[in-house]
């Protein structure tokens, strides 16, 4: 793989050209207003939040619903600027992360670990940016957060107003909108480093003017160079067994490899057409680049393989290679652009609100994988087999060469979205909505293993060095019809009820699979591959695929509900219960001999309540849910590590959420919140289909029992945060601690897997800033993960855990010290 000069420039300096960019606007910024915005009145009442989580704009404490928000200056406060930053703390929130761009959400401990695959189930959790679902099949967008008003996430089902993809709860990135009634900007500069790595930085921007009374533009910009930690080491002497041909990583060792360079920006206009009408549109783009591994090897595993007579040949051993440390054998890297358009238009035809939300994302990635340690845990698996798997890697001559593979991945996706809807005045004894929303999503996916040097009698046709190879077209069609409305019983109780009818039609055609060489035992070229192409399907004109054997669909019509009652003690209290359901489309698997999969549900019992509390200074929530997951979808390895979907039976999942917030002194602001989950099986999950879900039919077997714990999610997730505000004379400074703490959570459901995989231990992270502000400025002293923590994102093996038992470990950022400066114009 070819480096690019920036890899060798010093890290400390690799920004995007797009930093002149920021300054310019800055620049203009400045001369375009020197006025100075306002502070707020000191008080000790908390400040309200804002929130539009049933499509139009209410007090986070007049909704019937659980959401976590986390405002603009909070935001500002705890440092977020990624995903996974704003991740922490929301307790009811769980993260698969396998780095930058690779995340994957779940809410209420509602998962089997097993998404995030391209061909395989749609995402749990629905993500939005305004108005616009950016949820994607696949490997979310991590939006770079800065200059936004708000994170909203919204626990339970949301299906009938956020539909499919918010089977379990949805996440709402809301940004800054444009002002026609002032100027403003502002900009920060950071400085950071790993105490266990490199260094690093941003610089953010934002502008926004006036243009006339009416309209006006705001500007948004980032750079951000986030230094390595992760440290490519030489390994331990290794070698093919079934070949003998050496194994060496000396070419690729680096320290602090997994650097990651992203850049962006987001431009938006509004405009007031006349009293009644409003129209914004918007533009938003970014580019990121992650190089290297976010995992290490900390458990070693010794191969013992043998000779075909069963003799012992030399033992090699991976893994244990020291703290943030891995041997890889390849360069890696992922590269992610993409940007989005989209256009709200909000008016009013007589007293009913119209709202128009469309937009268009597109989104190109490119990634290289080391896949090396599937070759060798398959080489010592079959090296005891003449003419077994390693044998067959020879070059065009018949020289036997490294099986060692290399995932080379290209990504394309596209998705068009558009929802009309038509609101009541909240004024009216019965109020609500009525809307439709269509959307449509495409994938061009494409995945070469290849091997160097590869004889190409083995290559898949068309497809030089590429021992496996897919190359598909998936297309995933919604439209619903939803309505919502609210029957204000007495001016304290109120009933509302809401319905989605919604119709899918999901596609994938392509194909996958081995070439056409018969291979012995190691290659299953039953299962996919040029053997099962469709007759005639090969196309001479079309040199993506040899043939096709992938020509699926899915399709359903179904509905959601919701039914809530709200009873308002008070204008400061009220207690609500709610049920809900969720669904997620079906879909299709890859392999022939697999049916497709069907939808599967989620029905969700909830009671809430939402106080405030001695002049709103201080402010309780908490609710009360027990879910049920029916025709749960569970993915898993199957024959050439293929994933496959299967609808494995129910599960349950019973807890409680609670988040306090108190002003105790007109300088001292105490937070705190937390989710406690208890999440189980209801029936077996076995290996193929079940009539009555005991898994005793012959050739069947147990995956996980009845009364098995879901994994990935802890039971108990919650963090506590104190920050001291005061004055000294002219200058204004504070102090913050930020506590994160989550229990252990499993690191898969399969008991075999947990067996080689274990479980995620429980950890704690402890966060402290302290800052001081004069005038427009303001300037801050953080560490984030003071103790330097190794909690655990995420564990994993390369392959299935009865062939591939090293465990990769995907750490928490280690200690982070930063130095930020800030000013507002």
């Amino acid at each position: 793989m070819k480096h690019s000069n920036a890899r060798f420039m010093p890290r400390a300096t690799r920004f995007s050209p797009l930093a002149a960019a920021i300054s310019s606007t800055l620049a203009a910024s400045f001369a375009a207003s020197a006025q100075q915005a306002p502070q707020p009145a000191p008080g000790l009442g908390l400040d309200e939040i804002v929130v539009t989580a049933q499509k139009r704009s209410e007090n986070l404490q007049s909704v019937p619903i659980s959401i976590q928000a986390i405002d603009s200056k909070k935001l500002s406060d705890l440092q977020v600027a990624s995903f996974d930053d704003y991740a922490r703390f929301l307790p009811s929130l769980s993260v698969q992360s396998y780095g930058p761009s690779n995340a994957q959400l779940y809410v209420r401990g509602v998962t089997n670990g097993g998404d995030g695959v391209h061909v395989g189930s749609q995402p749990l959790v629905g993500i939005y940016l305004d108005e616009m679902p950016v949820t994607t099949i696949a490997q979310n967008l991590d939006v770079h957060v800065y200059d936004m008003a708000r994170v909203e996430a919204l626990s339970g089902p949301q299906g009938t107003l956020f539909g499919a993809s918010s089977m379990s709860g949805t996440v709402r990135l809301i940004t800054n909108k444009p002002d026609p009634t002032k100027t403003e900007s502002g900009f920060d500069v950071t400085g950071e480093y790993f105490t266990a790595g490199d260094p690093g930085g941003k610089i953010e921007g934002f502008v926004n003017f006036p243009v006339g009374e009416t309209a006006a533009i705001r500007l948004v910009g980032w750079s951000e160079h986030d230094g390595g930690y992760i440290n490519v080491v030489r390994s331990s002497p290794q070698y093919y067994p079934a070949s003998g041909v050496a194994r060496d990583n000396a070419q690729f060792v680096e320290k602090n490899s997994n650097y990651v360079d992203t850049a962006g920006g987001r431009a938006a206009l509004k405009v007031n057409l006349n009293e009644r009408w409003t129209v914004t549109p918007m533009l938003m783009a970014q580019s990121q680049t992650a190089h290297g591994q976010f995992a290490y090897t900390p458990y070693p595993v010794t191969l013992n393989p043998t000779n075909p007579d069963g003799s012992p040949r030399t033992p090699m051993t991976l893994g244990g290679t020291g703290d943030l440390n891995v041997a890889r054998y390849h360069d890696e890297i992922n590269r992610d652009n993409w940007w989005m358009g989209t256009l709200v238009v909000e008016g009013k035809i007589a007293a009913l609100d119209l709202t128009y939300a469309g937009g268009y994302i597109k989104r190109d990635t490119y990634s290289v994988g080391d896949y090396s340690d599937y070759s060798l845990f398959y080489d010592v698996y079959y090296s005891s087999t003449p003419n077994s798997y390693g044998n067959i890697f020879v070059d065009k001559n018949g020289k036997v060469i490294s099986p060692a593979q290399t995932v080379v991945g290209w990504n394309h996706f596209t998705k068009e979205s558009h929802e009309l809807r038509l609101a009541t005045p909240t004024s009216w004894k019965v109020h609500g909505v009525v809307g439709y929303f269509w959307q449509r999503q495409f994938n061009d996916i494409q995945y070469h293993y290849a091997i160097d040097n590869l004889s190409p009698a083995v290559s898949v046709d068309g497809q030089p060095g590429t021992l496996w190879y897919e190359k598909a077209y998936r297309t995933d069609r919604d439209r619903a019809l939803f309505t919502d409305w609210t029957w204000d019983i007495t001016s304290r109780l109120a009933l509302t009820g809401g319905v989605r009818a919604f119709h899918y039609d999901n596609t994938i055609t392509g194909f996958f699979g081995f070439g056409a060489y018969p291979g012995p035992i190691g290659l299953d070229t039953s299962f996919a591959g040029e053997n099962l192409c469709f007759p005639g399907s090969a196309n001479p004109a079309d040199k993506t695929m040899p043939c096709q054997n992938l020509d699926y669909r899915a399709t359903k019509s179904s509905e959601t509900h919701r039914v809530n009652l709200t009873y308002k003690f008070d204008d400061d209290r009220m207690a609500y219960a709610t049920w809900s359901t969720g669904f997620r489309p079906g879909g299709i698997n890859r392999s022939v001999v697999i049916p497709p999969y069907n939808a599967d549900y989620l029905a969700n019992f909830e009671l809430g309540a939402k106080t405030s509390w001695f002049e709103h200074r201080l402010r309780l929530n908490a609710a009360l849910f027990y879910e049920r997951w029916k025709d749960a979808q569970f993915a898993y390895p199957g024959p050439q590590g293929v994933n496959i979907v299967i609808n494995a039976g129910r599960a349950a999942i019973k807890g409680v959420e609670a988040d306090l917030h108190w002003r105790a002194t007109e300088g001292l602001t105490l937070s705190t919140s937390a989710t406690y989950l208890d999440a189980k099986l209801l029936t077996n999950v076995c290996h193929r289909p079940s009539a009555d879900l005991s898994c005793s039919e012959a050739g069947n077997e147990v995956f996980a029992p009845a009364g098995s714990r879901l994994p990935v999610s802890s039971k108990f997730k919650g963090n506590a945060i104190a920050r001291y505000e005061w004055s000294a004379g002219d200058y204004r400074a504070h102090a913050q601690a930020a506590a994160v703490y989550q229990t252990d959570a499993l690191a898969a459901l399969r008991i075999h897997d947990q067996g080689v995989l274990g479980s995620q231990p429980a950890y704690g992270t402890l966060d402290v800033a302290l800052g001081v502000g004069h005038s427009s400025w303001t300037t801050e002293f953080y560490v984030q993960n003071l103790f330097d923590k190794r909690g655990e994102s995420i564990r994993y093996t390369t392959c299935a855990t009865s062939t591939c038992r090293l465990v990769n470990v995907i750490p928490i950022r280690p200690r982070l010290v930063g130095l930020t400066f800030g000013e507002r114009f």
